[in-house]
């Protein structure tokens, strides 16, 4: 089991990285550039995509339903982009929150079995890229421990300990929507990158809809990202100067080059209802991110996604 000076270190070695991609892909586009940024990563080896369930503040969704959506979310990158199963496999995640399981009881998914399986056939680390909620993950370990030994989670969610609010009740959207879930995984011993989506987290990754136009080529990959899945969040009129918050993109660039953000080593923090922090100095110690590099970000995520697309 790697310790958080070892994930540093390995985050700074130059070999491809295997990578779980787990996303709620039908809440916003930054999950889909996500994965389509890992795709075109020469530093990524993409070894599954799994769907999850997005929350809607301030009423809970049908989690089944909804990652029924981010399934078919990933199908439709699959097709405009000729990407196959056969190639990267893709599976359905978690139909119910760990939070509303009669014991907070773990969800058995296609998506954890598989993290389960990769963990048991892997002679090197695997990063689990999570941008929607910890479910999948945590559901994994919970089933089977043992995998902590070969896995390192990379989580955008959450708050950040900057933010004062953090520790009185406020809401994110990962950890509303499934709460137990991101208490597990603060409480476990899985190995942990804890990226955060507040002011001087990943909340400051952000480009124009404008910028998207830089994505070339003459197939339909390239017109989905140019165009197709931006106007699925803003009208032809606002497109050339509206801005987008684009948080998901944090969890690749912290994989494929960690100094695209500041990173240190803290105690995990306890989760508790609300939700809110509550520190503890002799918790075990996780990666921490924050203060992304937007521009240099958003540009290696556009040159990947062109990368990708074009291959």
């Amino acid at each position: 089991m790697m310790t958080a000076e070892q994930i540093l270190e390995d985050l700074k070695n130059d070999r491809v990285k295997k990578v779980i991609a787990d996303g709620d892909f039908s809440a916003e586009i930054d999950d889909q550039c996500a994965l389509a940024y890992c795709l075109g990563s020469e530093k990524i080896e993409v070894i599954g995509v799994n769907a999850a369930a997005f929350y809607e503040y301030p009423v809970a969704v049908d989690t089944e339903e909804v990652m029924i959506r981010s399934y078919k979310e990933i199908e439709r990158v699959y097709d405009y982009t000729g990407l196959s199963g056969d190639e990267v496999p893709y599976f359905e995640g978690a139909r119910s929150q760990i939070s509303n399981n009669p014991g907070f009881t773990p969800t058995d998914s296609p998506a954890a079995r598989h993290i389960i399986k990769c963990a048991h056939e892997s002679d090197e680390p695997i990063y689990v890229i999570v941008t929607g909620p910890c479910t999948n993950v945590v559901s994994a370990y919970l089933l089977d421990p043992s995998i902590k030994e070969k896995i390192v989670v990379v989580w955008v969610g959450g708050l950040c300990l900057e933010n004062e609010h953090a520790f009185e009740t406020h809401h994110e959207w990962n950890i509303c929507a499934d709460v137990t879930a991101a208490k597990y995984l603060m409480d476990s011993d899985l190995p942990l990158v804890f990226l955060p989506c507040e002011p001087h987290g990943t909340v400051d990754i952000s480009m124009h809809f404008r910028d998207f136009e830089k994505i070339k080529g003459d197939n339909r990959g390239a017109e989905f990202f140019r165009h197709v899945l931006p106007s699925k969040e803003v009208d032809e009129e606002k497109y050339r100067t509206k801005i987008k918050v684009m948080c998901d993109l944090a969890g690749p660039a912290v994989v494929i080059d960690p100094s695209m953000m500041v990173t240190k080593i803290i105690p995990a923090p306890i989760v508790e209802d609300g939700p809110k922090y509550r520190l503890d100095d002799t918790r075990r110690k996780i990666v921490y991110g924050y203060y992304p590099d937007s521009d240099r970000i958003t540009a290696d995520a556009l040159r990947c996604i062109e990368r990708f697309v074009n291959r």
